[in-house]
């Protein structure tokens, strides 16, 4: 014959003490280059490149009218209607040319302005802003490189018995000194903007390795300039080594100083008679001295980039926290289950580090961490109409 069941009843019981604290979690963060800081933005989606394309396109279309306007009724025009023929060395043509560029520099900000990334700046480095600092000396670097490239190529020239070019200056000298001082670096602005900017972070808003934002926009800027197969390779290097420099330093300051130093360069050395600049002709031999500029000066800039780490060449972003833990009511403290030691079960959740509180009616209990993500069952069975009872793991028999 069998002992009766025991009753088995349940009691309330001091809830355990709070659990250690854990330390607090450091918070996420997401570190990203130059070309991918349209992802900087959370509220930017991947469409919005293309209407800021759109947008900067049509704000250009009605600078560039209202430019042309300007230039009729201010400045005593003289072009023609054959566009081969015209005297970049001109000054008006030589501001019309470099002037009508510069205007995509306010068509792209203001397009930036509509749709984003923001904060604005990201469209010059990943600090948000221009480093002035650095612009200044990379400018300095591309000097130079310049002076020292131009001078060992004069040298060339006349150790090989090559004349001397006379230096001479052209009409409308000092205009054209002025245009470049004060256009030629606008000019050299905007275009970095649109192609090493505007371009490369849309590239790099959907493609994340770096040599897509560095080379895709390469064709469209060799499209821009009306030169021969020559002409194009050497404006291509260039393109691929502005690219480069910006990847690599996190901005455009590199390669805007690039940029301006060569193209101002060049019409210095026009306004004295040393270059043509209606000369849109080259040869093979061009590209060597270009491959060795471009190349010194990446290659300085990669040195210079390593020999200074206050540059910033990422952006690193701290992620917003995961969503709230979930809330269970606020229960009385209950044991679930006790046994004859008078130990008492608590649900813990490891994620927050805190006992639950379970009312002790019905089961079994689908057990979520804070998260809501399912971590098993909690079986705490009714009790019977008489109470739960405990039964012994034996028989008696007499």
């Amino acid at each position: 014959m069998s002992h009766p069941s025991a009753p088995w009843s349940l009691v309330d019981v001091a809830p355990p003490g709070p659990a250690p604290a854990a330390p607090a979690p450091a918070p996420a963060t997401r570190t990203l280059r130059y070309h991918r800081l349209a992802l900087a933005d959370p509220g930017h989606r991947w469409w919005m490149p293309l209407v800021e394309g759109v947008i900067s396109f049509g704000i250009f279309f009605l600078l560039s009218i209202l430019f042309g306007i300007l230039l009729v009724f201010t400045v005593p025009l003289t072009l023609s209607g054959d566009l081969d023929s015209l005297n970049q060395l001109e000054p008006t043509t030589f501001f019309l040319l470099f002037g009508s560029v510069a205007l995509m520099l306010p068509s792209a900000l203001l397009a930036r302005l509509c749709l984003g990334p923001r904060p604005l700046g990201l469209i010059f480095s990943v600090t948000g802003r221009i480093r002035w600092r650095w612009l200044l000396t990379c400018f300095l670097l591309a000097v130079a490189v310049y002076a020292v490239v131009n001078l060992a190529g004069m040298g060339l020239d006349l150790a090989t018995g090559a004349s001397p070019t006379p230096v001479q200056p052209v009409p409308g000298f000092w205009w054209l000194v002025a245009i470049t001082l004060v256009v030629v670096p606008l000019q050299c602005t905007a275009e970095e903007v649109v192609f090493r900017g505007y371009l490369a972070q849309m590239v790099g808003r959907w493609l994340k390795h770096p040599a897509w934002a560095i080379l895709l926009p390469v064709p469209l800027f060799m499209a821009g300039h009306d030169y021969d197969i020559w002409g194009q390779l050497s404006v291509g290097i260039m393109a691929v080594s502005m690219g480069l420099v910006t990847w690599r330093t996190g901005g455009l300051e590199a390669g805007i100083a690039l940029h301006a130093v060569n193209n101002m360069s060049i019409s210095l050395l026009a306004a004295v008679g040393l270059v043509d600049m209606n000369d849109t002709g080259g040869s093979p031999v061009d590209l060597v001295p270009e491959l060795i500029l471009n190349g010194a000066y990446v290659a300085l800039v990669f040195w210079l980039v390593r020999r200074r780490p206050r540059v910033a060449v990422t952006r690193t972003l701290v992620l917003p926290p995961p969503p709230a833990p979930l809330r269970l009511p606020a229960l009385r403290p209950a044991a679930i289950a006790a046994d004859r030691s008078g130990m008492a079960a608590y649900p813990f959740d490891p994620a927050t580090h805190t006992y639950l509180t379970l009312p002790p009616q019905y089961g079994p209990y689908e057990v979520r961490d804070a998260q809501g993500r399912y971590v098993g069952v909690l079986d705490t069975r009714p009790p019977m109409p008489s109470g739960p009872t405990y039964t012994e793991p034996h028989d008696a028999h007499h």
